[in-house]
Formats: C-alpha cells, sequence, structure tokens
C-alpha cells in the first residue's frame, strides 16, 4: 500500500514519505536525481542508483526490470525529485517522489 500525501491543498498522487517507500511491495529501484557530484559527495541512500534529472531530460531511462521507482532529491519540497517522476510516468514507469 502506498501512502499519498496532500500538497497544497490538492492530492499529490506522485508524492509519498519515506516510510511509505520502504512499504512498497515488489522491486524497487530508489533513483536519486541529483548531480553526479552530490551523488558522490552525500549519496541519499546507501542503495540508490544516480540518474541526473538533466539525463531523464535528454531522454535516458532507468533499468526496466523494477516494479517501482522512487525518485529523490536534496530540495525541501522534492522539486527535481518530482518532475523526475512525472517524465517517468509518462515513458511508462510507475514512479513516485519522496517528500520529507
Amino acid at each position: 500500500m502506498v501512502w499519498i500525501l496532500y500538497a497544497a491543498g490538492s492530492l499529490d498522487s506522485l508524492a509519498i514519505t519515506p516510510d511509505s517507500a520502504e512499504r512498497l511491495r515488489g522491486k524497487v529501484l530508489f533513483l536519486d536525481v541529483r548531480s553526479p557530484s552530490f551523488f558522490k559527495k552525500a549519496p541519499l541512500r546507501k542503495d540508490a542508483y544516480n540518474l541526473p534529472l538533466s539525463d531523464i531530460l535528454e531522454g535516458f531511462n532507468p533499468p526496466r526490470d523494477y516494479d517501482f521507482y522512487v525518485t529523490l532529491c536534496s530540495c525541501p519540497k522534492g522539486g527535481i525529485a518530482k518532475r523526475a517522476a512525472e517524465l517517468l510516468r509518462t515513458r511508462g514507469f510507475k514512479a513516485f517522489y519522496v517528500v520529507r
């Protein structure tokens, strides 16, 4: 079950909390969508895969053998992660983004 949050008074079906992300059933790939330099300096998760938003905007996709994709960034409201999740959704991925 995925718990969804209300953002700015409207339902944001892509937003999940860190705890909810851990409860996803199936194979989950955590995508750190920050630049490689930020990813190397301070990884958000040990098991995260680095796929920068700039690469996603250029058309790159994550590996397709996962059930869910959870995008991460260090933005307080998850703006970069949200944009990445939206783009991945348009390409057929079951993507969410983490808000803190």
